[in-house]
């Protein structure tokens, strides 16, 4: 037979339970609002903050290249100087390559394009498939084509809209990038000091969140020269011309997520249906679709998960939501994110130690 004693310390320790229960909801509730204000006040500003955002991390990765130039008796100013225009001419460069490998194809790719149309049309008519409108599908790309041009006034005024959106972030990044590589030291004693922990704790915190960026962006360029020699090197056998272009566009696009694996797989393509036909275009794409999706991103999560101490579903997962949440740029910065965390949460645990680092800002191998 119970005690009645029994019965109300049951109870009472039911009620702390849901007592406490609901103070962590309402705590949660609270932190989702502040974390909801805070994305909305960051939209707002999106056209200060995402220059930001890039000009740290260029600071970040580029920094150690200025200090070097340091000693050897070039000023800081003029050594920002110096790394900003080499960005500026990489920028500059790629984009040139892309456009000239274009236009340079243009009327070999019209051709292409065409024939592979026509036979493709001749395929479904021996196969008994009708498309109902009388015409084939060159005439109908033709006729698309035309209607897209009559509408050229639109398209123009939203390409230069664009443009001159794109001119006045790009203005923005280069002055910000030259200030934090100017002044890089400066700015991280200011933000170390200032986040709210003791200096020491403040200035190992910035110091881990900086090398995992480096970190991170070493493991992407490693993953890049794989896909850039793979799909180059396939070009190259395949008798595309311009492979060498290919490669160099692969290689540099591939530090934008998503977007820039369709401009570097549509441009590869392209320049493979203009010079070499149908079939090789097809090929190419294939090579492409299983180099940038397959092999790429498990090489990318390898060598992510190598540097970072992060398992590869941790990178590939923060790198998936990162991009829903804040685009190219969530997706580029998600995995030293969720990295910067776990370090930060050790280190304030007392349980952390630094993030290896050679003297030259290339990081060390990490051990897993």
């Amino acid at each position: 037979m119970n005690r009645p004693g029994s019965s109300l310390d049951a109870a009472l320790t039911s009620g702390s339970t849901l007592a406490r229960l609901g103070v962590r909801s309402w705590l949660l509730v609270g932190i989702l609002a502040a974390a909801a204000a805070v994305l909305l006040l960051l939209a707002q500003v999106s056209g200060f903050v995402v220059p930001l955002v890039i000009a740290s991390v260029l600071g970040a990765l580029f920094a150690p290249v200025v200090d070097r130039l340091q000693d050897r008796g070039v000023p800081r100013s003029g050594g920002a100087l110096l790394v900003l225009l080499a960005v500026t001419l990489v920028v500059i460069g790629s984009v040139w390559l892309f456009v000239a490998g274009i236009v340079g194809q243009a009327s070999e790719i019209g051709e292409q394009l065409a024939a592979g149309l026509a036979e493709l049309d001749r395929w479904l008519e021996a196969r008994g498939v009708d498309l109902g409108t009388g015409a084939s599908l060159a005439d109908q790309a033709t006729s698309g084509a035309e209607q897209a041009a009559g509408g050229g006034a639109s398209l123009v005024s939203g390409v230069l809209s664009s443009a001159v959106s794109l001119g006045i972030g790009a203005a923005m990044a280069a002055f910000l990038v030259y200030y934090v590589l100017a002044d890089w030291h400066s700015l991280t004693r200011f933000v170390g000091r200032h986040l709210t922990l003791d200096e020491a704790t403040g200035a190992a915190v910035l110091d881990d969140a900086v090398v995992s960026v480096r970190r991170y962006f070493w493991s992407l360029t490693l993953s890049a020269v794989v896909t850039a020699v793979l799909i180059g090197g396939t070009a190259w056998l395949l008798d595309v011309p311009l492979a060498f272009t290919i490669a160099i566009i692969t290689l540099v696009t591939s530090y934008v997520p998503y977007l820039g694996a369709i401009i570097s797989g549509a441009f590869a393509t392209i320049i493979a249906l203009g010079s070499a036909g149908l079939g090789a275009a097809i090929i190419m794409l294939v090579v492409i679709l299983v180099v940038q999706n397959i092999v790429q991103t498990i090489v990318l999560a390898r060598l992510a998960s190598a540097a970072l101490s992060l398992h590869p579903i941790v990178v590939l997962g923060a790198t998936i939501v990162g991009a829903a949440l804040a685009g190219v740029l969530g997706a580029s910065l998600a995995a030293p994110a969720v990295a910067v965390g776990v370090q930060v949460q050790r280190r304030l645990s007392g349980g952390a130690t630094p993030i290896p680092e050679s003297p030259g800002g290339v990081p060390e191998p990490a051990q897993s």
